[in-house]
């Protein structure tokens, strides 16, 4: 019944579908459990206030704050997936595109009941609004939104965002695989060239995925519940990986029931994994995969319960116990009390584990919701530890390699009905210099030759054939010179 006014807050009218969603939820047993008492008649939404506002909330360990963000997620996710298909059984052609925004650094889940892994699942497009203009920046900053084409791409969506720039529609060709937004009337010149070099070159594009042995975890609750840890290290990670040219794929919770893609499993803070989670990463290291672990990975489980025993405890050697909420800073610049870095031999696998991922410089103050936003964007300091323990673990197999700048940036696709693969490189300080003699080192598969070589660009006329020799398994070629971008077309 209406309140003593007639009317009801917003949060009055959600609590009674909450508490209904968490009867439904889980069973008696199952709610003593997580709340310690099985009657949700008393179960209501958080309240807040100026001097206890949500966005001061660093860690969030209360079981009902915890339901409320997945409750809030699920509403979302279920009114898009109703839409979705009342659309589609009009016409089954319809194309969804949603405007959730992207990997930003901020903490969707918690701010804006968005959880991407639920939402894209019922689109094939969506918006990033995001101001980061790609780019180098003076202080050794990458700006990109690389992460969020690899989102679109686990999701199988393509990604529209502003191209305020030539380098954003190469980076655009590079990891969307299409122009997406090219803008409004009338386009110019610049975008004009890249749209004629895209419908000239449409094989090098279409029907492409990337290739990727290398996959970084982006777990749910561990970003959403200890934000300001997880996403810091998820997105130093990708830098990492980023301006290293290591080919990588963001997986979600649900990619972990099946790795047999990849050689490589990245676990940055990754703290809350359920059991079943880690059963699947335990059989993909004993069949001979590679873990890469980083701080607190595998400490928590997934309602972010301290674990009796660590979840991967038999894969790593000298994980430190948990640190503290209360001692738990944004980061730790000098990692002393985080213990040693380590490597060992698991089975038919490898693991590594390395205490923290530290930033290079000062670190930035913390801001409303502990967003990461793009002044976290740099090379990590011990970022190299990073780059060799995934490259033991993978034992020296990438996909490929590629010299130069840490402002050359690539990616790896292959379009099987064709037999081609295509290396796009992208050099983010064009305007300061282009990127001479880049050795690039191609890993195929058993059987598979090159019958040629040769180098596309929007910036050059015709194309440019390279000589290349095989060695061992790999194709080895040079690439004279990268403007802005280029394509390396290898047909086999």
């Amino acid at each position: 019944s209406p309140g003593p006014c007639g009317f009801r807050t917003i949060t009055e009218v959600a609590e009674f579908p909450f508490r209904a969603r968490l009867r439904s939820k889980y069973s008696a047993a199952q709610r003593r459990e997580r709340f310690g008492f099985e009657v949700m008649d008393y179960v209501s939404p958080p309240l807040w206030n100026s001097e206890n506002p949500p966005s001061r909330l660093k860690v969030i360990s209360d079981p009902v704050l915890q339901e409320w963000v997945d409750f809030r997620c699920q509403v979302m996710a279920d009114a898009l997936t109703k839409m979705t298909l009342y659309a589609k059984s009009m016409n089954p052609e319809v194309v969804i595109e949603v405007n959730p925004h992207g990997i930003t650094g901020g903490n969707r889940a918690w701010e804006a009941g968005i959880d991407h892994a639920r939402i894209l699942k019922s689109a094939q497009v969506f918006w990033t609004e995001e101001q980061n203009v790609p780019g180098m920046l003076p202080d050794g900053r990458l700006l990109s939104k690389i992460r969020n084409y690899k989102l679109a791409g686990a999701y199988q969506n393509t990604v529209l965002t502003y191209l305020p720039s030539e380098l954003a529609a190469a980076e655009c060709l590079a990891f969307n695989q299409t122009i997406g937004f090219a803008g409004t009337d009338p386009l110019g010149s610049d975008m004009q060239r890249y749209i004629d070099f895209y419908r000239r070159h449409r094989e090098c594009y279409t029907g492409t995925r990337d290739v990727a042995t290398v996959a970084t975890l982006r777990s749910y609750a561990s970003i959403t519940y200890n934000h300001a840890r997880a996403q810091l290290a998820a997105i130093l990670t990708e830098q990492a990986l980023i301006q290293s040219r290591i080919p990588f794929d963001l997986v979600f919770d649900e990619h972990q029931a099946d790795l047999s893609k990849y050689r490589v499993l990245i676990l940055p803070e990754s703290e809350c994994l359920a059991d079943p989670e880690l059963e699947s990463i335990r059989r993909f290291v004993k069949a001979g995969g590679g873990l890469v672990a980083i701080g607190q990975a595998g400490l928590f489980d997934r309602w972010r319960r301290l674990r009796v025993r660590p979840g991967l405890h038999d894969m790593l050697d000298r994980q430190p116990p948990a640190t503290p909420n209360e001692l738990s800073d944004l980061v730790d610049e000098a990692g002393s009390s985080a213990g040693a870095p380590s490597r060992k031999e698991f089975a038919e696998g490898r693991t590594a584990y390395l205490p923290k991922l530290q930033i290079d410089g000062t670190q930035p103050p913390a801001n409303s919701f502990f967003n990461i936003g793009p002044q976290f964007w740099k090379f990590p300091k011990n970022g190299n530890e990073l780059l060799e323990a995934v490259r033991w673990v993978a034992r020296d197999e990438l996909p490929v390699q590629v010299s130069g700048p840490p402002s050359l940036v690539a990616n790896l696709v292959q379009q099987p009905e064709r037999n081609l693969l295509c290396l796009y490189l992208v050099n983010y300080d064009s305007k300061s210099s282009k990127v001479k003699n880049v050795d690039v080192r191609l890993r195929l598969w058993r059987g598979v030759t090159a019958s040629q070589v040769k180098l596309i660009s929007p910036d050059a006329e015709g194309f440019e054939m390279l000589t290349a020799r095989m060695e061992g398994a790999e194709l080895l070629f040079k690439v004279p010179e990268v403007d802005q971008y280029a394509v390396i077309v290898v047909e086999c």
